[in-house]
């Protein structure tokens, strides 16, 4: 077990407090105590998932602005031969 009580085991005691009050059972405390301890894991993985889903569409967009970038290459580099062909068409003396 922890050593000394995180912000959230606080804010978790002053909910039981405020909503079950000082005359609650230790069973009724414990329930509570349990249930909301199970509402912040839950939030966290959840806002793990949502951090990740972020990451991914982050890099995704990454990905794509970078494979078009090199589809343009690849064109320009099956057009350029071509391209200089008629730049040297254009100085030569016929």
């Amino acid at each position: 077990m922890r050593n000394s009580p995180t912000s959230t085991d606080v804010v978790i005691e002053n909910l039981i407090t405020a909503t079950l009050g000082e005359e609650s059972s230790a069973r009724e405390k414990h329930v509570y105590r349990e249930a909301l301890r199970g509402l912040v894991r839950l939030a966290k993985s959840e806002q793990v998932v949502e951090i990740k889903s972020s990451v991914r569409k982050l890099t995704g967009a990454l990905e794509a602005a970078s494979a078009r970038r090199r589809a343009k290459a690849v064109l320009l580099a099956q057009r350029l031969p071509g391209l200089l062909d008629q730049a040297q068409q254009q100085f030569e003396f016929k």
